[in-house]
């Protein structure tokens, strides 16, 4: 994959990547838009490790089947769509041509940052075993394989398993013994792509008109799959807005509505963390620069923010959720003001929230 010979960004995101003013960033890829949003890759792991312990159950199953919807939406976006032309039988579909399309999406799955993919087997109607070199953030990427599978083979409900051999992730899938109910219709569906005009203006490239900003703190290793910030030396992906409201969808259902207050508490320890390691003691422009980086990550931007003493109080439309983004930002007051900080709602919506945030 080629990248751009001014900023560096891989080509391919450079055409598709749009980072827009409200502090959004849109992919568009075969005409399907989807938001993109670019993430430490502790971080998601570290958040539902986190809820998880605090909760004393495991939550991976239920991540791995949220992701599998996005798993089926990335099929759409490959080569390995075009097996869907192919008769379900074995000597119709050899091995080698499963290979060969897997690792026609190695480099889009290595500029996302999810490690470098490839097909260690694959025996159409019975099974297959991908494998991940560098990979992250483990359940999105068991369930997101496990989508793009379920797809090839028009099937659901796949058995699988997966272990690390030598650092390598090796996921091994295979048809169903026995036939699962299917999700309701509503825990299947995909949430709609919402973007907006804002305020934010970016120093960007002359060449791809990414911004500048994002193209210096980046640093892409196409042969890895890996992405790492060169002013954290952390390692980044890119991941969906849809990706995390599935996600934390299937939390809510499975576990209830208190799980959003647990993801506040959790989001608002990390990213505190992250702000201290990052920025120090905060000084003047402290909260622009924060404001500033989370919509460069495509997490949105604040439509208005009032200040009175202790306490800000937000409207935001079309942030990548509004229970995370609310902790980011009670974080944020953490660390100017050495309180302990709090959210009152007075609107929740997925495309529009307000609220005021205090500190105690």
């Amino acid at each position: 994959m080629r990248s751009c010979t001014e900023c560096g960004l891989p080509r391919k995101f450079s055409r598709t990547f749009d980072w827009r003013s409200d502090g959004t960033i849109v992919g568009r890829n075969l005409k399907v838009e989807s938001r993109i949003i670019f993430l430490e890759s502790s971080e998601l792991q570290g958040l539902f490790d986190d809820l998880s312990a605090i909760l004393g159950v495991p939550i991976d199953p239920i991540l791995i089947e949220a992701e599998k919807n996005i798993g089926n939406a990335i099929y759409w976006n490959t080569p390995l769509r075009l097996l869907r032309f192919v008769p379900y039988w074995n000597w119709m579909r050899p091995a080698w041509l499963a290979k060969t399309s897997v690792r026609l999406m190695r480099g889009d799955v290595a500029g996302l940052g999810g490690g470098a993919i490839s097909a260690d087997a694959y025996k159409a109607g019975d099974s297959m075993v991908l494998r991940y070199a560098n990979p992250c953030f483990v359940p999105r990427t068991v369930g997101t394989s496990l989508g793009i599978y379920e797809s090839i083979e028009g099937i659901r409900g796949a058995d699988y398993q997966y272990a690390y051999e030598g650092g390598d992730l090796v996921i091994t899938m295979s048809h169903p013994r026995r036939t699962s109910e299917p999700l309701a219709e509503t825990r299947l569906r995909l949430d709609p792509v919402c973007f907006g005009e804002g305020p934010l203006l970016y120093e960007r490239c002359g060449r791809c008109g990414a911004p500048l900003e994002v193209c210096r703190a980046m640093e892409y290793d196409l042969e890895g799959g890996m992405i790492t910030n060169r002013l954290t030396g952390k390692r980044e992906l890119v991941g969906g807005v849809q990706s995390i409201a599935a996600c934390i969808r299937e939390l809510e259902v499975e576990l209830g509505e208190d799980v959003l207050n647990l993801l506040f508490a959790c989001q608002k320890e990390i990213t505190r963390w992250q702000l201290e390691r990052d920025y120090g003691p905060p000084g003047e422009g402290f909260r622009d620069r924060c404001l500033l980086e989370f919509a460069l990550r495509g997490l949105g931007y604040p439509t208005t923010l009032e200040q009175d003493g202790d306490s800000v109080t937000i409207e935001i439309f079309n942030a990548y959720d509004q229970t995370l983004y609310a902790a980011r930002l009670a974080a944020v007051v953490e660390c100017e003001t050495g309180g302990v900080a709090d959210v009152e709602w007075s609107a929740r919506h997925k495309q529009r929230a307000a609220y005021t945030i205090t500190a105690s």
